[in-house]
């Protein structure tokens, strides 16, 4: 045997070895012809376990290994109890310092007593690339990016309530998920805030936080004379963006062939925010959306995204994200302002609750309706479904359940249906009916966004399940 500590499988604290993972480690050790059980005394060295006895340390099995998919073994029913009634899962993130190991617990609570939780927004990334956590004493598997964000979220001193779909749903038990994700907008809405997690901090984005932060607090103490009209005030608010942007970056920036002529020069900076995967993201629409409160959170800047829209409040319609032709003229990596812009007219959809108060005359306050089913088929396929990515084709129709009426009331969420299946649930609620702003063409996109086929397999499909439909396009 050749000591390598190098490739050394990761110890153990010995209060997390449970009769699950001894086993797992134990089955995974003797494929491989060593003896290894973790609780044997001779692999324990103060206060934590090896995997394997010293004197075997070998090249040929490396930690990965052992950090592979024979962890699977642990992860079901170790961390993850059956839900019962209308519970949820919510996720407590004990403190500690950035760099120390993750350790967080399970909580079973019921999404309606109303317990108070943050919820997180993300990217999952690439399922094989992970890193471990502690899950309920117990190794478990995220994704890096997931990584990243909990150590950004984490306190140093107190413990965080948290909803991560990725660990608060069982994400290997398709009952569960059918049952969870239909009430996902609700986990979302209740949540005290949303944070829209964009992944690890650069210079130009650190810059962009800046710009906009100040931009912000600026904005508000701007005081204009009273015979300024709307042109002098967006003039006005132009220059104050330009002068803190150099002041902030040092010089304004060139222009490029990557800016796109569709947008104010201004937003064409603001890219290295925009042109994040995050927004390119199916889920993330829903969850923005339906929230109370979303902070964009890069690396350890952060900003309400009310504050980022609110810049385009000045400069162009919130109706303008919706103008799917629009979209379509946009250079692919600036459509995610074009997503920002159309989540933002969402959102303002939703401030339609308005109350009188306080002692000036005519002061009112807004508040956000409690109603989410703000879209329509054409907005969400043509801006959304089209163009936005997810590792399941049929979520291009559950991720999007929650802002289309017709689906929210009718449509019934099984993971154990076919992509083909899932389109002909929801062709079947009014997806070609122009008066509903759908038709054809709209069911199309669909199709195409959902990976089924071509034109002809489309008119195939007509031709069988919705004659009728088919006759009057021939």
């Amino acid at each position: 045997m050749v000591s390598n500590t190098a490739t050394l499988p990761p110890p153990f604290r010995r209060d997390i070895i449970t009769e699950a993972f001894a086993h797992a480690v134990t089955v995974a050790a003797s494929s491989t012809g060593l003896c290894c059980d973790p609780r044997s005394p001779e692999h324990v060295i103060g206060d934590y376990v090896y995997l394997l006895h010293p004197h075997e340390w070998n090249h040929t099995v490396p930690a990965s290994w052992f950090w592979g998919h024979n962890m699977d073994l642990l992860t079901d029913t170790q961390t993850h109890r059956p839900l019962t009634g209308d519970n949820i899962r919510l996720l407590t993130l004990q403190p500690g310092l950035f760099n120390d190991p993750i350790h967080c617990q399970l909580e079973q609570v019921s999404l309606s007593a109303g317990h108070a939780y943050e919820a997180l927004s993300y990217v999952w990334g690439n399922a094989k690339d992970t890193s471990p956590m502690i899950l309920e004493r117990t190794p478990y598997h995220i994704t890096k990016n997931l990584e990243c964000a909990l150590r950004y979220l984490r306190y140093k001193e107190s413990p965080r309530v948290l909803w991560v779909d990725a660990i608060c749903i069982n994400q290997k038990d398709l009952d569960e998920k059918s049952e969870q994700v239909p009430i996902m907008g609700e986990i979302y809405s209740r949540a005290t805030r949303v944070h829209a997690w964009l992944g690890e901090a650069d210079r130009q984005i650190n810059c962009v936080f800046d710009v906009l932060q100040e931009f912000r607090d600026r904005k508000r103490e701007a005081k204009f004379p009273t015979d300024f009209d709307a042109a002098e005030q967006l003039s006005f608010h132009r220059q104050l963006f330009r002068d803190i942007y150099q002041d902030k970056a040092g010089t304004l920036p060139e222009h490029s062939d990557l800016d796109d002529g569709m947008l104010h020069e201004e937003f064409n900076w603001l890219c290295p925010l925009y042109v994040r995967p995050y927004w390119r993201r199916v889920w993330i629409v829903q969850e923005l959306v339906l929230a109370k409160v979303v902070v964009v959170c890069c690396g350890d800047k952060s900003i309400d995204f009310d504050d980022i829209y609110g810049l385009s409040l000045d400069w162009g319609s919130f109706e303008q994200g919706f103008d799917t032709g629009t979209y379509q003229m946009l250079k692919p990596h600036t459509r995610g302002w074009n997503t920002i812009q159309a989540i933002r007219g969402h959102r303002r959809r939703r401030e339609v609750e308005w109350e009188m108060g306080g002692e000036a005359p005519c002061l009112m306050s807004i508040k956000m309706s409690e109603r989410g089913d703000v879209a329509v088929f054409d907005e969400v396929i043509g801006v959304y479904a089209q163009h936005h990515e997810c590792s399941l084709p049929k979520d291009k129709v559950y991720g999007f359940r929650e802002l289309v009426p017709q689906w929210k009331e009718n449509l019934v969420v099984n993971y154990k249906r076919s992509n083909l299946e899932v389109f002909l649930d929801v062709a079947k609620l009014d997806l070609f009916e122009p008066k509903k702003h759908g038709g054809w063409h709209v069911a199309f996109r669909l199709w195409l966004a959902m990976g089924l086929g071509d034109r002809e397999k489309f008119n195939d499909c007509l031709r069988q399940s919705f004659p009728e439909v088919y006759r009057g396009n021939e």
